[in-house]
């Protein structure tokens, strides 16, 4: 077998090992961003727009940290340049991620569920799924490229 060959089964174990650290940190970063938008909107009245760009902003650098050291630690990016790309593609997650979270606010009363701050972690979970697809392909082969 060659270099080559050798390389690409390498890069696709690697693959197979990311996409299941990558899915477990954006769980607990789902369970961060949720709660902070929870609490918000039960214990400080926000409503659900305003309550959710906190635990957003907050699980983005917890999962930056938790990617860097963990999903993506065979890349020696510098530090900063890989933090602002991660932001930069964790942007259009949030396009997306924000998106389909407000849709389901907005659509909810249409088909008579009540919009509630238990429910937001609901939202919430949509919006990440979807957005957990651009992200990882961003983060992957952007973000934590050298």
């Amino acid at each position: 077998m060659s270099a080559g060959g050798g390389e690409a089964i390498e890069k696709g174990d690697r693959l197979h090992r990311q996409i299941p650290l990558f899915a477990a940190i954006g769980l607990f970063g789902y369970v961060v961003d949720a709660s902070i938008t929870y609490l918000g909107a039960k214990y400080l009245g926000l409503s659900p727009e305003i309550a959710r760009p906190p635990g957003f902003a907050i699980a983005t650098i917890v999962n930056f940290a938790l990617n860097r050291a963990l999903t993506f630690r065979h890349v020696d990016a510098p530090l900063l340049r890989a933090f602002l790309r991660y932001c930069l593609v964790a942007s259009a997650g949030l396009v997306v991620n924000y998106g389909v979270y407000s849709l389901c606010v907005a659509l909810s009363p249409l088909v008579g569920v009540a919009v509630t701050p238990g429910l937001l972690p609901l939202f919430v979970a949509a919006g990440s799924g979807v957005a957990m697809v651009v992200t990882f392909a961003g983060f992957r082969w952007f973000a934590f490229r050298r």
